[in-house]
């Protein structure tokens, strides 16, 4: 979510796709990935996986993930010299021919990405996302995803946006803080909180402004009045939420966990004053950010321990993202 969507004020998951990636085409034949050690790259495959809500646990469970997760291949993004991705399947311009790079966004160089951040917008179309990214001091990401499944560019992937917020402690999440950091985070201050993770290395903190791209997803959020919900043969759940200005929103097929954590999403969302839930993200959305990031995992040698959700990195509300799907 961009740091001037209207949920922002508000308040204040993963293996690779099994699915067949589109075949490359011309001069983009696969090459072997490069190595984890390539400059540039400060992860590394063995360390603990951090996975997305919840955390994954046991040492030889994480090297597992992380081993599997690692990503092979080359990148097909062929990206410029000006950090722009030239490839058939992210666009520079809309339909309309308007140019969906936002400079208003873009801050000081990126010299390294160790990580990649999954948003939601909170705002209804590209159009009107792009239009926030074009007012003077504008926050935002360095991908757009339309609800048909086009992917759009928005920002340099030589540039830093600010698309995360105040980072939230790794090792509280992952349970593995020391006595002392414990106590400090029990004491709940999220600005020293973030000025604690900043100073962390790469994989010892979620990833940051400084060293991740942000991927949005076209969809908007509404406050929960009431809800049903129904479960399948398979043990999926789909849920009816009717909001407070009278919309239904539908969420189809979800997990058993993800269910769980809705359920508490609309509690919340019931409970208190500014507290919002996110629509579904469409199945072509959820289609085109696995192929995305799994190129730019092959691109940077980003373990899949390293991509997350909102939420998971920064205090926001639960439910952006949470039916996004990159794995």
């Amino acid at each position: 979510m961009n740091g001037i969507s209207s949920t922002a004020s508000r308040s204040s998951l993963q293996s690779l796709p099994d699915a067949p990636q589109p075949q490359p085409t011309g001069a983009d034949s696969p090459q072997p990935a490069p190595s984890p050690s390539t400059p540039g790259n400060s992860q590394t495959l063995t360390r603990m996986a951090r996975d997305a809500r919840p955390p994954l646990a046991g040492q030889q469970q994480a090297a597992a993930a992380d081993a599997k997760g690692a990503a092979t291949g080359a990148s097909q993004l062929n990206i410029d010299d000006k950090g722009h991705v030239q490839h058939e399947r992210v666009l520079l311009k809309t339909a309309a021919g308007r140019e969906t790079i936002s400079p208003k966004i873009e801050r000081k160089e990126m010299p390294e990405v160790n990580g990649l951040v999954i948003h939601q917008t909170d705002s209804p179309t590209v159009s009107s996302t792009l239009n926030s990214y074009a007012l003077k001091g504008a926050n935002g990401a360095h991908f757009l995803i339309d609800k048909d499944g086009t992917i759009y560019q928005t920002a340099s992937l030589k540039r830093k946006t600010n698309h995360v917020g105040p980072l939230r402690s790794r090792c509280a999440q992952e349970k593995s803080c020391s006595p002392e950091e414990t106590e400090l985070n029990e004491k709940f201050n999220p600005t020293k909180e973030n000025q604690r993770e900043s100073k962390k290395p790469a994989g010892e903190r979620f990833p940051s402004n400084s060293d991740s791209i942000g991927i949005e997803l076209v969809g908007m959020s509404y406050k929960a009045k009431s809800h049903q919900e129904t479960s399948n043969l398979d043990g999926s759940f789909n849920f009816l939420i009717t909001t407070t200005d009278g919309k239904t929103l539908k969420y189809e097929n979800l997990s058993a966990d993800v269910a769980s954590r809705m359920r508490e999403e609309i509690k919340e969302s019931k409970l208190r004053k500014k507290y919002y839930i996110f629509e579904q993200v469409t199945t072509q959305q959820n289609e085109s950010l696995q192929w995305l990031t799994q190129q730019l995992r092959r691109e940077y040698s980003i373990p899949e321990s390293e991509v997350f959700a909102h939420p998971t990195v920064s205090r926001k509300t639960g439910s952006e993202a949470l039916t996004a799907q990159w794995r």
